[in-house]
C-alpha cells in the first residue's frame, strides 16, 4: 500500500514528521536527498508502508533517495518514492537505507 503523508515538521538531522491525513497516524523518518532541494513544511511524501513499519524486512534508517530518471514507474515499489512540492512533482529511488 502506498501513503500520502504530509511533513508536518522537520527536526534536527533530517528526521521528517509525517503525518497521514487520512487517520492522523504520524511517523518520524529520518531521509536524505541528493540531487533535489530537501522537502519543505506541508510537502507530500508518497511512500509505500513497508518503509514505515519497524517489523517490516524493508525497514531501515536512514533512508536516501536521488531523482530518477527511469521510465517503467510504480510507486508500489519500496524501492521509489513520490515527492510533491507545490506544483512540482518528483519521482525518486532510494539509494540505501
Amino acid at each position: 500500500m502506498v501513503l500520502h503523508l504530509e511533513v508536518v515538521k522537520i527536526n534536527e538531522y533530517n528526521e521528517y514528521i509525517l503525518k497521514d491525513k487520512n487517520n492522523n497516524k504520524e511517523y518520524r523518518l529520518i531521509l536524505e536527498f541528493y540531487g533535489i532541494n530537501k522537502p519543505n513544511i506541508n510537502d507530500i511524501i508518497v511512500i509505500s508502508n513497508k518503509l514505515l513499519e519497524p517489523n517490516n524486512k524493508w525497514y531501515s534508517q536512514p533512508y536516501a533517495f536521488e531523482l530518477t530518471d527511469d521510465t517503467n514507474i510504480n510507486l508500489k515499489s519500496v524501492n521509489l518514492i513520490g515527492f510533491i512540492s507545490k506544483d512540482k512533482k518528483y519521482i525518486l529511488k532510494r539509494i540505501y537505507g
